[in-house]
């Protein structure tokens, strides 16, 4: 096997790991190809969310080009710093090549550094910490950490190995969650919203939708268009399993009522919730643990400037101004610890993404009311390009400070 080979071998392998833990492909194309010219051996690189292309030219002047697929992908931190850290060593020369090969075939970094057990608590907690601060519901507030434990299973770890597709499973998710919402407001009197709010969290795919824009944005029009869409059509199935649930009830006359929101609860506790919630979050996507802290304390920084101004006509500038800051400080708390500033954004955005506001466009949309849909969607719009903007923007101070 000759040292083209061998090299391909490993950024194909390298490449698939980083893509299924969720590595944006942007950053990776551009790593792989200037790791090729510092091998000796010119480096086209092209990815996709499913498959990645690897060419180079050897020796003797013939191109050797091999592809992988990535059947699944998630979010997983963890395996993210630990690739990075490979990436690193071996541009340093640190490691050699067939090291860094054999290392990535291991399986110890699989494992997520937290039980099964921790997950499904950070779950429960996601859903409570999301409620109570906003509507000020005791009891909505477990039942709604109840929903998001069962959600999160459903959409998760309980059907992962039987659907494959996140799609069908985030539709089975969204009727487990509005089910159960259904059922428990039989017996509590709760707006539904303070129910559903944490299972439909879990499910939403604002993150997909930003980080489409973000390609897009990044004239990665591939991988950017395919997440776009990955991101439509899981808003589809939510809203599809919606339009069957809202059916179904009325025609067994089980329509939730319309129930008076609580005030929700002083700003204190409400940040307190917000650093609960988005560290939760942050052990559901893999945050290694000793970044956890660090996390939640941006997407608090983050969430404080939403709260500030919510309720204002200012939503874009009011997304833009977050997400620079978020950006900023992940990015500089990135550079400190040398791991991905994502492990710090990604939570950290979590309550600025436009989530929600999404699935109740396409809610208005199955429901008849266009028109509602259609201003909620170019809401949608506006607030995914000002976060994604703002988190360029950020990048602006660290790029003067990088040598040409």
């Amino acid at each position: 096997m000759t040292n083209c080979d061998e090299m391909i071998l490993f950024m194909v392998e390298y490449g698939r790991l980083y893509l299924s833990s969720g590595g944006p492909t942007s950053r990776l194309e551009e790593a792989l190809s200037e790791l090729g010219p510092k091998l000796g051996y010119p480096t086209e690189v092209f990815a996709t969310p499913t498959g990645i292309f690897v060419s180079c030219v050897d020796q003797t002047g013939s191109n050797r080009t091999t592809l992988a697929r990535i059947k699944e992908t998630s979010i997983h931190f963890t395996k993210l710093c630990w690739l990075e850290s490979i990436f690193e060593d071996l541009s340093r020369g640190k490691i050699s090549l067939s090291s860094a090969t054999k290392i990535l075939h291991s399986k110890h970094v699989i494992k997520s550094p937290y039980s099964f057990t921790q997950s499904v608590i950070a779950a429960f907690l996601a859903g409570f910490s999301l409620s109570l601060p906003t509507f000020g519901n005791l009891k909505a507030a477990l039942a709604s950490g109840v929903i998001s434990t069962a959600t999160w299973w459903v959409a998760g770890p309980g059907l992962k190995k039987r659907i494959p597709s996140s799609i069908f499973r985030d539709f089975f998710g969204c009727i487990v969650t509005l089910t159960l919402a259904s059922m428990i407001q039989l017996f509590i009197k709760a707006p539904f919203e303070a129910l559903t709010i944490g299972g439909l969290i879990v499910l939403v795919p604002g993150l997909t939708i930003t980080t489409a824009i973000s390609e897009l944005a990044d004239q990665n029009l591939v991988s950017g268009t395919a997440k776009l869409m990955q991101g439509i059509l899981t808003l589809l199935s939510l809203s599809l399993a919606y339009l069957l649930f809202y059916n179904f009830s009325d025609v067994l006359g089980m329509h939730s009522t319309a129930i008076q929101t609580n005030q929700p609860l002083p700003i204190g506790i409400s940040i307190f919730g917000a650093l609960i919630s988005v560290s939760c979050f942050g052990i559901l996507f893999h945050v290694p643990k000793k970044s956890l802290p660090w996390s939640a304390i941006t997407g608090a920084m983050g969430w404080f400037i939403i709260r500030k101004f919510k309720g204002t006509d200012q939503i874009v500038a009011t997304s833009f101004f977050a997400s620079l800051m978020v950006g900023m400080v992940s990015l500089w708390l990135g550079k400190r610890f040398k791991v991905p500033s994502q492990v710090f954004s990604v939570p950290g955005i979590l309550a600025m993404l436009p989530g929600m506001l999404a699935f109740n466009s396409l809610q208005s949309i199955a429901l008849g009311q266009q028109a509602n849909g259609i201003t909620l969607g170019f809401q949608v719009a506006l607030t995914a390009g000002s976060i994604v903007f703002g988190l360029f923007t950020s990048r602006i101070p660290f790029i003067f400070r990088e040598p040409v």
